[in-house]
């Protein structure tokens, strides 16, 4: 008998189709869809950016579908997080309300936010975006409506989309895509006369896409070079003790779902003999310690770092513990890109205590002195290479001072003095060589490592092209003392060779001519 499934191909292909198009024509017009990311800037000013998402759904007991918005600290002010001294609490209302509700079959979408005593007033504002040009319809309350303004082709973030404008009757504007989801809206779903209005900054991001992704905040590669000035909060008028630390990659993985990075830190200072101070006076130089980093490429977590990868107002444990403060996102802020290690794009985090300083219960604020902890994070720009990507650029006690790396096309980059930092960690070259030897370099074909001392259980080596991929491993036996690394049939250019294994890592450059 002949097989059914060569006839009922055709009528496959077209029910997947259909089901195809019919989830299109579901997911169109909708504000906001879950898993993104969306990036809003206020229309009055520049210069920073609110991000948020849908990160739960559920369906109502009338059969809806509901996402919620992250929830957020949020200033008692009403304003959105910024840079300055403010007082927070926790909220569920986000910069457009609290969920979104969609009634499956029709194109209606509602924005509710909850009443959040005297700072926020409850709401639930429909949205039409598939009605009629010219129609009105009551949006809110027994007062306000809503007109379709406009809808239309439009240019958005340089894509082709087509727009619609929805004008309350008391004043804001909410513009939607029909790809993109909500383009501008009024803040915190406030629909008076006045309101702060916010507009989309980019095109909703996944995670991957995002500036919060690992490999974007840690652009590094084995060999680069962080040095900080660091200084612990003191209370007098002179500091007990400040000095530097420098920061070394020595080895750098990246696999399906992780980001690892190996490293080498070391702290030199001098110690003061205040009255406040205690403790031995005069320099000290600390030993070499070893870290390792890591993060998951899947949520952008890392145990090392509380802080990531929360958004805008977003909020988490700072630790474990149960009096221990919260990490809040701050908004995006765009910095010049001239300067000492400027960069075009940071991540701001404060770290926010509960009822501090006789504030009201429930209220969260920066902590103050020894406590005021914030942290930085560079975003990786391609247009600048140089200082983005390079993680935290500022905690409580460190600020970046110093930065060397080798970029894709093999040159090193410098930005600020490595004098300050000069006797710090052991030299790269000398420490690899009283490892092993690398010879030829530059090598035709292949290389050898000759090994100083007979290799240990567990060991491998990894060769990396410029753009830190991975091109070769192998592993190298307990006792082995020699490795042939193949070259033949690869792009000339500059790698990296390292050595890793329970802990230690070592690396040398390598060039293929």
């Amino acid at each position: 008998m002949k097989h059914l499934y060569p006839l009922a191909r055709p009528l496959l292909a077209a029910l997947l189709v259909f089901i195809g198009f019919g989830a299109q024509a579901q997911q169109a017009w909708r504000p906001f869809r879950p898993g993104l990311i969306y990036t809003f800037s206020p229309v009055a000013t520049t210069g920073t950016a609110y991000t948020l998402k849908l990160d739960s759904a559920y369906v109502t007991a009338a059969g809806d579908s509901a996402w919620a918005f992250n929830r957020v600290m949020r200033d008692v002010t009403g304003k959105v997080p910024d840079n300055g001294a403010s007082i927070f609490r926790k909220s569920r209302n986000n910069l457009f309300g609290q969920r979104l509700v969609w009634h499956p079959g029709s194109s209606e979408y509602v924005l509710e936010t909850l009443t959040e005593g005297t700072a926020q007033a409850g709401a639930a504002l429909r949205l039409l975006p598939r009605a009629a040009v010219g129609s009105t319809w009551l949006a809110s309350g027994a007062a306000v409506m809503a007109t379709l303004s406009s809808r239309g082709p439009q240019t958005v973030n340089g894509q082709p989309d087509t727009v619609a404008t929805i004008t309350l009757s008391t004043g804001p504007v909410l513009r939607i895509s029909r790809r993109f989801g909500l383009l501008e809206g009024p803040q915190w779903l406030a629909l008076g006369s006045g309101t702060a209005q916010w507009r989309a900054a980019q095109v909703p991001q996944t995670l991957a896409q995002s500036p919060y992704y690992p490999t974007t905040l840690f652009g590094l590669a084995p060999g680069d070079e962080l040095g900080y000035a660091w200084q612990p909060f003191y209370f007098g008028f002179s500091p007990c003790e400040e000095g530097v630390v420098l920061r070394r990659i020595t080895a750098r993985q990246l696999t399906s779902d992780s980001l690892i990075f190996l490293l080498q830190e070391q702290r030199r200072g001098q110690r003061y003999g205040m009255p406040e101070c205690s403790g031995p006076v005069g320099p000290f130089t600390d030993p070499v310690v070893s870290k390792r980093w890591a993060f998951s490429l899947r949520t952008g977590k890392s145990p090392q770092f509380a802080a990531l990868p929360l958004l805008a107002g977003e909020y988490g444990p700072a630790y474990a513990g149960p009096s221990a403060p919260l990490v809040m996102g701050r908004v995006l802020m765009g910095m010049p890109a001239s300067g000492l290690c400027q960069v075009p794009l940071q991540i701001r985090y404060q770290r926010v205590f509960l009822n501090q300083l006789g504030a009201v219960s429930g209220q969260y604020r920066p902590g103050l002195d020894s406590q005021g902890w914030q942290q930085t994070f560079a975003v990786a720009d391609p247009s600048a290479p140089g200082p983005s990507g390079v993680g935290d650029v500022a905690t409580y006690d460190l600020g970046l001072r110093y930065i060397r790396r080798t970029l894709p096309s093999g040159l090193v980059y410098t930005c600020g003095s490595a004098g300050s930092f000069t006797g710090l960690l052991p030299a790269r070259a000398a420490q690899a060589a009283t490892v092993a030897t690398l010879y030829p370099n530059p090598a035709p074909d292949a290389a050898t490592l000759t090994l100083a001392q007979p290799a240990r259980a567990g060991q491998q080596l990894r060769l990396t092209d410029a753009l830190s991929r991975t091109v070769w491993t192998a592993p190298v036996a307990a006792g082995q003392t020699m490795a042939t690394v193949p070259l033949s049939g690869r792009p000339a250019g500059f790698y990296l060779l390292s050595l890793n294994g329970s802990g230690f890592s070592t690396t040398w450059k390598l060039i293929h001519e």
